[in-house]
Parts: structure tokens; sequence; C-alpha cells
């Protein structure tokens, strides 16, 4: 142990109880995982990293005077919300202090527009705290039960509600965050409009977000339904339609190919899995006679219904099963499976998944979500693969992105290999918000040059 880090933690001793310090090996391994399990590549390199204290401050003023010790003695810093909907790049590389802001969990402020939420409130609290304001959250991942408000804008990309509000970095999703700079002397800063390129998507690395202010929706009694295809070309196609169809409101719409459908326990259970059909997961406020008529117009056959919940807790809800839950249920039917990132020419799918088959046979699944980016319409794959090694793996990759399907890259653990990295602009915003470099070193080929 480095004499900095010793004097850290005898500094941080002083003014946090001991139930608010990770130090024993067991809790910070643990602690200091996120979901890199999905990639069997990252599993041998992040398996054994882990910070050297993890620190849970209850308030905003704990949380700055944290970070003013940890920067004064320039020791690592990593922040740390549910750990959901990272792949690797949540991970401590280099040990140092991860902060756990699962106590900082006030909602601030929410009315029928917005919601402002310090960045521990996990994000389905949002969604019933708006009801009672007639409102629900634009956009937000499979993972809302435990996915935490600042984890989601600083992990995340987009989600359930993408089909109807766009990408978080669009349609002012996101109003505004409050941040906090990572200097001997903390300042918040509140950051909106263009500077929010430098927070959305930053994966911890250029400041400490603190607090989100969300832009919220009209609430929308949704129905669930899966209708069940023949054919996964089909199921493609009626996605498509249904994504483009402005008559039809909607929060999701994903196509899966079978035998995906069959991983959803729960749901085949439920009878909404039919023996070898594909399936398109919708969410709509249109009534079941309406659906009926469009599922037969595009050959299709409604195997599962569900009225708006109105009872206690979630109940079913087929968001659980799409984006990157689907990964999670492929892996629990078979643990020889991962996932790509990649996007598909719209214009184009039949072709490049067909083509994309022929060349990798009986090694690939097909998951597509549907979004609306800029007005057009977007066809993100989360394509499940039959792991081989990872040679192949990077062969898969190779492929795609030689035959125009975009691949963000989810088996590596630096923020810059992915198509979203945005350069620049990135790290200006690092370098005016984190001068020392000292949020969640490792992460960027840019910084080890």
């Amino acid at each position: 142990m480095s004499n900095n880090l010793q004097t850290f933690l005898t500094e941080i001793q002083t003014f946090f109880s001991e139930d608010k310090i990770t130090l024993d090996e067991k809790g910070r391994l643990s602690g200091s995982k996120d979901c890199f399990h999905f990639s069997p590549i990252l599993i041998p390199q992040l398996n054994d990293k882990a910070a050297d204290v993890i620190v849970r401050p209850s308030n905003q003023e704990e949380l700055a005077r944290l970070i003013g010790c940890a920067a004064k003695h320039r020791i690592p810093i990593i922040p740390r919300g549910a750990g959901t909907g990272n792949y690797g790049q949540g991970v401590p590389i280099h040990g140092g202090l991860m902060v756990n802001t699962k106590d900082l969990n006030r909602i601030q402020a929410i009315d029928h527009d917005s919601a402002t939420a310090e960045a521990g409130v996990i994000l389905y609290e949002i969604e019933k705290a708006a009801a009672d304001h007639n409102a629900e959250l634009r956009c937000f991942p499979s993972t809302v039960p435990t996915s935490s408000t600042a984890g989601f804008i600083t992990g995340g990309s987009g989600g359930v509600g993408s089909i109807k509000w766009g990408m978080l970095r669009e349609a002012d999703n996101i109003r505004s965050a409050k941040i906090l700079t990572i200097e001997e002397e903390p300042k918040f800063v509140d950051v909106s409009g263009p500077e929010l390129q430098g927070v959305i998507h930053n994966c911890g690395l250029t400041c400490f977000v603190t607090e989100v202010t969300l832009a919220l929706a009209p609430k929308v009694q949704w129905q669930q339904y899966i209708i069940s295809f023949d054919d996964f070309y089909q199921a493609l196609d009626a996605g498509q339609q249904l994504a483009e169809n402005q008559d039809l409101n909607k929060r999701l719409v994903t196509a899966f190919e079978w035998p995906m459908p069959s991983f959803f326990i729960p749901l085949a259970k439920k009878g909404a899995s039919p023996e070898g059909k594909s399936a398109v997961f919708l969410y709509t406020d249109a009534d079941r006679q309406e659906v009926e008529a469009l599922a037969e117009k595009m050959s299709g056959t409604i195997s599962f219904h569900e009225e708006p919940h109105s009872g206690k807790g979630r109940g079913t809800q087929i968001y659980d099963y799409t984006w990157n839950h689907t990964t999670q249920w492929a892996m629990k039917a078979d643990p020889g499976f991962t996932y790509l990132q990649d996007r598909l020419v719209l214009s184009r799918m039949h072709e490049q998944i067909k083509a994309r088959k022929a060349a990798f046979p009986g090694e690939l699944i097909e998951h597509v979500e549907f979004t609306i980016g800029g007005g057009e319409i977007f066809a993100g794959g989360l394509t499940v693969v039959k792991y081989r090694d990872e040679a192949r793996l990077n062969e898969i990759i190779k492929w795609c992105e030689a035959n125009d399907i975009a691949v963000s890259n989810p088996h590596t653990y630096y923020l810059d290999d992915d198509t979203r990295w945005y350069d620049d602009a990135f790290l200006a915003a690092k370098e005016r918000w984190d001068p020392h470099h000292l949020l969640n070193p490792g992460h960027l080929h840019a910084l080890e040059k």
C-alpha cells in the first residue's frame, strides 16, 4: 500500500463511520464488478480488479469532501451506481477509491414535465413518483428496477422509450446535470445544452455526476403484446412497419428470432412463446382489436396480451426480456452465449442478416431493437453469439464492419474503442473537470499515448 493511499485511508476514517467504508477483500472485489461477465474475453482481464476502498457518502457535502481528499492525495476515483449497464468500463483498473452513490437517493423535485434526482436514485422510483403527476419516464433501460439515475445517463445511450423519444443525447431528454469537479477543492457545476455531450455516456471518466434533471412524458396506459410469426424475416418486417407507423403510439418495438423467445422462461410458461415462432414485443396504447388487425396484415398472431397494470408492484413487464436483458436470459439458457452491439442498415436488413448467417452458420441469433434518432428509424442489434474463441469473435466483428453493420464492441473496457466515442470534445471536458486525470484511469487509449 502506497504512503498516499495509507494517508488517505487514515484521513477519511476521521469523517466516515465504519459502516460507510468497505476495506475487506471480498467486499471490494464484489463491489468493484459490473456486467463484464457478459464477455468471455473480459472475464480473465478484469475478474481480479478491485478498488482499494469503497466509500458510501450519505449526502453531496460528504461526497465533495471525499472527492477533495482523494484529489489531494492523487487517488484514482471510480464513480459507481448499480453497475448494471456497464461492461467493463466501470471496473477499477488501477485500484483507488470507488464511490458508491447508493445513499445519494433523494428526488429533489418532480412535476408533470421533469424530475430532478440525485445520482443514486433508482429510475423506477422516479417512474412511480411521476405517476402522481400523470407523467412517466421518457426513456429507461431494461434494468429500470435497479438502475441508478446518474449510472444510466453516464453508462447508457437509450432504452425502452427510444422508439418514441430517441436516444439520451437528443430531444432534450436530459435537461441538465449537476457535476462535481475532481480537484482538491471540488466545485459543483450546473451543466446543460451542448456541454452535456461531455456527461452523457462518459462512463465516469470526465466528471462526477451528482444530480440529473430528466424530461418526463405524459403518462400513457400502455398495453403489452407479443406477436408471433412463422419466420424471423416476417417478424423483422413487422417490427419495421410498427416502428414506422406514425399513427401508432408506442414505447417499445423489439424483434426476436426463434429460439430466443424460448429462453424467456416466465413468458413461455404463460404460453407467450409458441414453439418455433419468432416474435415482436410491443408496448402501445392501442386496444387488442386494433393490434389484432395489424398483426393479421403482417401475417402474425398475438400470443400474449396484457392490459395496463393496476395492481401492486410492476406486474409482468415484457421489457424485462429486451435490450441487454435478452443477453442475460440467453446466457441463463446456455452459458456459452455472448453478444454483439451492432446496427443494421434499415433498407438492407434482410440482405445483411442472411449474408452474416451464411458466413457464420449456427453461431448467431438475431435480436433487433427499433429506435428513433434525429427523426430516423434505426435497427439496433443486440445479437446473441455462440462463443467459440476470441479470434472467431473478432472475425465476426471484422466481417460486420466490412458489410456495413456498425459494431460497438462490448468486449473491450476502453471507452475510445466504442463507435459512440466523441474524441476531442470528450477529452476537452475531461481536462476542464478532471485536470489530474484521476477518474477511472485505464479506460482511455487516448491518455496512454
